[in-house]
Formats: structure tokens, C-alpha cells, sequence
């Protein structure tokens, strides 16, 4: 798989039990990345034996990586904290890394993305979604401000809090990112709302570049009508439920057809694929007809969209600035 020249790598960091959606993940990014550019690798946690010989053979066949990463590499954490040990168990020689999260969706190539050179000491995240609604005045917004500067981010960082499930980082300097990201997480426990994410915003404020919302679309912004101008690469599945677990509203069958096309050409990962209980089925498909109607109504038609779209420019302006459209 892996060749000497390539120093660049697709990062997931998972366990067994969301292996299925990660390795779907994966396919997709090696199809929509060149192998002279990168390598794809899954990395994951406490890998027993069987799971392993499963997968490893697919891996196999679609050219990506599966590497087994010991708990103690990520101070006996769950894999959700694992992007911050990353300087670890990811081979030296990959200087330039793209970190995406197992419920992802890549559409379309990474190139452009993988070109571009992460300065030392920097990283590539795109806001996330609550940024955009702070300027609201409802309970909601209230509520994530109030969130944002308790943890300690002032009202001009809490508009720049970034999304940590897509992030372009530079191997140099990551250790420290990390190992700052962790020291914050251990003194701010898990009560706090999004934890390593929260900890990655407390530490990275300033050394995070804005990156556009094409490399890392909120899926719900289907409905903002923003999606044309941003042109999504990849969409972000950052709710419940989740693609994989059935064709059924939110998602159409398309969002599904990864998932069956992998079972279909690889029967063994059935064990491997968790759907959804019938009545909780039902319950979505009633919640989701009104939701839609609900964000098109708030994101589409409000002035959230008017932030979206300004700061998309803004990330146009910061891309040209660096000689390449992140």
C-alpha cells in the first residue's frame, strides 16, 4: 500500500464497533484520492483478532491501511480522544495528515486539499454550525453562548469555534497541540458539552487556519440552501441517525448505498453493520418531516445563511492568501 515518496496520510482513529461506517469512510477516500498524494490508513483501538482478520483482508483489497493502536497510547481514552494522540501511532514519515471522523461522506477528490502545505505548528478546521446561530437571539444561541464562555473562550473566539471532525494538520507541531489539547481536557473533566472538542478550541484559537465548509459540510445544511455556492467535498453526518443505519428520512437511499454496496460486495462486514430498531424508525421518519420544514425555515430563509456565505468568503480570501483553496 504505503510508498517510500508519499509523506502525506488520511487519518481515521476508531474502534471495533464503528468499524463498518469508518472502513465505507475510507473506500471512499481512497477512490477520491491519489496514491501518489496519500495514503489511507485506519487506525484502531483495542482490535481483537477477529475483527481484525476480517477486515484487514478487505483493507487488503482497497488499498487501505489497518494499523491496531494499543489504549495506552491514548491514556487508556476512548477512540473519540484519540485524534489527539495522533503524533503516537501514526508513522513518522506522513509529515502532512488529514484527520476525518467515521461519519463522513467524501464526494468528491481530496487533492486540492492534501496539496495544500499546513504551515508548522497550524491546522486546517472549519467552524462549526453553532457559530453561526450565536448572532440569534433565542434560547438556543443564549444557551451555546453562555456554553463557550464558561469553558473560557471569549465572545470573539466562541465565532471562530471550529468543528474537530475534519482537520488538515502539519505532523510539526501537532505533539504539542495535542498534548496541550489533552492537559486541558484532564482539567476540564467530561461535564463540559463537547470535551475534546472544547479542549482543541481552548488550546488551538490560535494556531487553527479557517478552512471552507466544502471540506467539511454539516449535512443538515442540505436544507440552508447555501449547499451550490459551497460545493460540498465532504458531508458531515454530525447527528442522529446515522447513514449507515438504514434508507429512511433524514437521508435519502443515496446517502445509504455505500453502506449496501460494501455489504453487498464484501458479505462478511454483515456482522459488522448495526441498523435501527423498526420503532425507532418510525419515530425519525415523523420527527424528520417537521425538522426539515424547521431548517429551511431557520437556516435558509434567516440570517444564518448571510453568515455561511460570508464566511465562506472569508475562506476564500484566507486560501488565496496561502496559494491554494482550503
Amino acid at each position: 500500500m504505503s510508498r517510500a515518496s508519499v509523506d502525506g496520510c488520511v487519518v481515521y482513529t476508531t474502534d471495533s464497533s464503528y468499524m463498518f461506517p469508518t472502513l465505507v469512510s475510507a473506500m471512499q477516500a481512497r477512490q477520491h484520492t491519489s496514491a501518489t498524494k496519500a495514503d489511507v490508513i485506519i487506525f484502531c483501538v483495542d482490535l481483537d483478532r477477529r475483527t481484525e482478520d476480517i477486515f484487514a483482508a478487505v483493507c487488503e483489497q482497497e488499498g487501505i491501511g489497518l494499523m491496531p493502536v494499543e489504549r495506552t497510547a491514548i491514556e487508556g481514552q476512548t477512540a473519540m480522544l484519540a485524534r489527539l494522540f495522533l503524533d503516537r501511532f501514526v508513522p513518522s514519515k506522513y509529515r502532512q495528515c488529514l484527520y476525518l471522523d467515521s461519519d463522513v461522506h467524501i464526494l468528491h477528490s481530496l487533492d486540492p486539499l492534501m496539496d495544500v502545505e499546513v504551515p508548522q505548528g497550524h491546522f486546517l478546521a472549519a467552524n462549526d454550525p453553532m457559530t453561526f446561530l450565536l448572532a440569534d437571539n433565542g434560547s438556543l444561541s443564549r444557551k451555546l453562548g453562555q456554553h463557550l464562555l464558561s469553558i473560557g473562550l471569549s465572545q470573539e473566539q466562541s465565532l471562530q469555534y471550529f468543528n474537530s471532525g475534519v482537520l488538515r494538520i502539519c505532523r510539526e507541531g501537532w505533539r504539542t497541540i495535542g498534548s496541550d489539547a489533552w492537559e486541558q481536557f484532564q482539567r476540564m473533566g467530561r461535564s463540559s458539552r463537547f470535551p475534546d472538542q472544547d479542549a482543541l478550541n481552548l488550546v488551538g484559537a490560535e494556531r487553527r487556519l479557517p478552512m471552507s465548509l466544502a471540506w467539511n459540510f454539516p449535512i443538515f445544511m442540505r436544507h440552508s440552501r447555501v449547499k451550490a455556492a459551497i460545493n460540498p467535498r465532504i458531508e458531515h453526518f454530525m447527528s442522529s441517525p446515522k447513514p449507515w443505519h438504514g434508507a429512511f428520512p433524514p437521508w435519502t437511499s443515496a446517502a445509504y448505498r455505500p453502506y449496501r454496496s460494501a455489504l453487498k460486495k464484501y458479505p462478511s462486514l454483515a456482522v459488522y453493520a448495526h441498523g435501527m430498531p423498526a420503532s425507532t424508525r418510525a419515530v425519525y421518519h415523523v420527527q424528520q418531516r417537521g425538522k426539515q420544514m424547521l431548517e429551511t425555515l431557520t437556516w435558509g430563509f434567516s440570517e444564518r445563511r448571510s453568515r455561511i456565505l460570508a464566511y465562506e468568503a472569508e475562506c476564500l480570501f484566507a486560501a488565496a492568501a496561502m496559494g491554494s483553496r482550503c
